[in-house]
């Protein structure tokens, strides 16, 4: 699958934080979107997603045979993760899981044993996610992204709040994933290196 980003702007006020942006991007490749803190980087990420709407342009999602994905099933095409993402803080891990499997966010094999080998997170099952320290809860978000059979994997500044063995962890995460086209908005190397190509924001201003 593919995604194809056309004359896509996006306006606050009178000011543009994005402006004529134009990009195809291919299966199975990492992008990197970097820039100055503050330049959008975030804003791109969230207009590819199609989180946010734009002033002006069109992002769409092509399947393998080169047809749109209808807008309307857009969303299940898509993995997310960033520090201000939310997540359901009253549930445990356990029934945050059922939650997602039940959405078909996740598969319906998914189960805290298969969460726990592959975040290696030790977690307590009457805990609450409201009670994790911020390290714990981004890496939840982002074994939870990664593990969503979806084909478009999107980070924003994925290792905030890690600690070195969790960002030594991910890096490893994101080196073994093939088979999705994932962008990432940073400007911290340990989290783009594996990117094959780098979209400097600043270009389309």
């Amino acid at each position: 699958m593919k995604i194809l980003a056309e004359n896509l702007e996006k306006k606050f006020r009178q000011e543009y934080v994005i402006k004529n942006f134009n990009f195809e991007f291919q299966d199975h490749q990492k992008y990197a979107i970097v820039g100055p803190n503050g330049s959008g980087k975030s804003t791109l990420l969230q207009l590819l997603s199609q989180f946010s709407l734009p002033t002006k342009g069109s992002v769409k999602y092509l399947d393998n045979q080169g047809n749109p994905v209808d807008s309307d099933l857009a969303f299940k095409q898509i993995s997310f993760a960033a520090p201000y993402n939310e997540i359901i803080e009253e549930f445990t891990v356990i029934e945050l899981i059922s939650f997602l499997v039940n959405i078909q966010y996740l598969p319906a094999e998914f189960n805290i044993n298969i969460f726990e080998e592959f975040s290696e997170l030790k977690t307590n099952p009457n805990k609450l996610i409201r009670d994790f320290s911020s390290g714990m809860k981004q890496k939840t978000k982002l074994t939870l992204a990664l593990s969503a059979p979806r084909p478009f994997l999107f980070l924003d500044e994925p290792t905030t709040n890690l600690d070195l063995k969790s960002k030594t962890w991910f890096q490893n995460k994101l080196e073994s994933e093939k088979d999705k086209l994932i962008l990432i908005a940073s400007n911290e190397e340990s989290e783009i290196k594996y990117c094959q190509e780098r979209i400097q924001i600043l270009d389309f201003k």
